[in-house]
């Protein structure tokens, strides 16, 4: 059977029957293989017009960009005439980026690429406050100058969007352009990618795939995951027709010398099966015996798949616009499908989340009605919902991040009270407050959230962002 037959008796029944019976709005599927291109949009690109996805729809790649501002860098590091040196400082190029601790001249652009510069990662990506000028990046560059290494330079992996950002800005530097234009001219129009791009105002309305966060999922206004201050690391926007190119040219033997160097791991990070290692600007892993080069993307409202199997000229690419679907897990089950192996169940097997149907609850009836819908459904045998806290997290995040946290209170107060002890609770609930310049209730859901669980590395994250008492 071809990849079409397989695709269509083996994968689209699988994810049609998902998206029926889970919360989703929008998604968009497509599977390479051999030059063969099966691709189809599932739900709609926004809850309030009812327009449905196609693999014409533009979504928001979050960090799936990272791999198109990689390929440029390295590109112009080995052209015929190189135009930058990927160990050289980056300093070179962009004088205005400092540390406190003076060591700004460690930072090199490989190092940069493999996540091993040791710097931070942002804390606050300002969706709310989006700076459109031609001089975000400069300004964002300037902005850490308050930052200290957290580890050795080229000894450890530590994933830091904030050195995408100063990739970014070392890009349009060396081609004397802004970095969207340099992307465009390096990578994406080659390639003939002419509807890809990282300037949001570039995406055609009737195109666009609308952001959905919150639960039940709606779309938060006019907050959207944009800034030009991190375009580089986030703003990718593409369809199912241009990321399949985008695969295929990958796979292209005159690419191979490019590629190699990308592709060649870097340091170790042991989260198989697609993060073993990582190399430049991609993750390397290993599925079904054949090695993967990947990456992922999750912002508010949007998340991405794109993984690729060189050696069986296979990829696959997962978009959607709401956080509430497991990408990877359609990723596997399309590649199961495209390497002809068997379909592994994780998808089929995955309930929905019982934050869904409480949340819908709590919208249409209030908290009693939505209290007695969650102990109801808990109660089932055998289990029908997914008990997890993972889904209520994926209900709220999206919005705080936004700082729309009027969306999500009610919720995030019912999850507290349905889930006293739930140390993630107490860490979204802690976070909201911080948003919402609550610093006091900030600090006391905080430590509450450690007391519960004193690993809890995203409170402990919040934490640090919160001045003493």
């Amino acid at each position: 059977m071809g990849l079409r037959g397989s695709v269509e008796d083996g994968l689209w029944p699988l994810i049609e029957a998902f998206v029926d019976s889970h919360d989703v709005a929008g998604l968009g599927v497509a599977v390479v293989r051999d030059g063969e291109v099966v691709s189809r949009g599932f739900g709609v690109r926004d809850v309030r017009s009812g327009a449905p996805v196609t693999p014409e729809t533009m979504f928001h790649l979050a960090s799936v960009s990272k791999p198109f501002v990689a390929t440029a860098v390295v590109s112009l590091a080995i052209a015929q005439e190189p135009l930058l040196d990927l160990d050289a400082p980056i300093t070179e190029w962009v004088p205005e980026f400092t540390l406190a601790d003076g060591r700004a001249g460690e930072v090199t652009a490989r190092r940069l690429l493999s996540h091993t510069s040791g710097l931070p990662d942002v804390s606050d990506y300002g969706w709310h406050d989006p700076q459109l000028s031609d001089d975000a990046l400069s300004e964002f560059a300037r902005s850490v100058s308050g930052w200290r290494l957290q580890a050795e330079p080229g000894t450890a992996f530590s994933y830091s969007n904030a050195g995408f950002e100063l990739l970014g800005l070392l890009l349009s530097r060396v081609m004397g352009t802004t970095f969207e234009d340099a992307v465009r001219r390096e990578v994406l129009a080659p390639l003939g990618l002419r509807n890809s791009t990282f300037l949001r105002g570039d995406v055609p309305a009737e195109l666009a795939a609308s952001p959905h966060v919150g639960m039940p999922l709606s779309v938060p206004g006019d907050a959207y995951p944009y800034t030009r201050r991190h375009a580089p690391s986030s703003t990718l926007h593409s369809n199912l027709v241009e990321m399949c190119r985008w695969m295929m040219a990958n796979f292209e033997p005159a690419r191979a010398p490019l590629l190699d160097l990308m592709w060649r791991p870097v340091v170790s990070v042991g989260r198989p099966p697609w993060a073993e290692a990582e190399a430049l600007g991609w993750a390397v892993g290993t599925y079904g015996g054949h090695r993967t080069v990947s990456h992922s993307g999750s912002d508010p409202g949007f998340g991405s798949r794109f993984v690729l199997v060189p050696e069986r000229r296979t990829g696959v690419v997962v978009l959607a616009n709401s956080t509430t679907v497991p990408a990877s897990l359609i990723a596997t089950a399309a590649l199961d499908v495209a390497l002809g192996a068997a379909v592994s169940d994780g998808l089929g097997a995955s309930l929905r989340s019982i934050a869904g149907p409480v949340a819908e609850a709590l919208a249409s009836e209030g908290p009693d009605a939505a209290k007695a819908t969650y102990h109801q459904l808990a109660a089932l045998e055998p289990a029908e919902f997914d008990l997890d806290d993972d889904g209520f997290d994926d209900a709220v995040w999206g919005a705080i991040e936004l700082h729309r946290t009027d969306m999500v209170w009610s919720l995030v107060r019912l999850w507290t009270e349905l889930r006293p002890d739930s140390s993630p609770a107490w860490t979204m609930t802690g976070w909201a407050h911080q948003v919402d310049g609550d610093l006091d209730l900030a600090r006391t859901a905080i430590h509450r959230a450690l007391t519960l669980d004193p690993g809890n590395a995203d409170a402990a994250e919040v934490m640090t962002y919160l001045s003493p008492a």
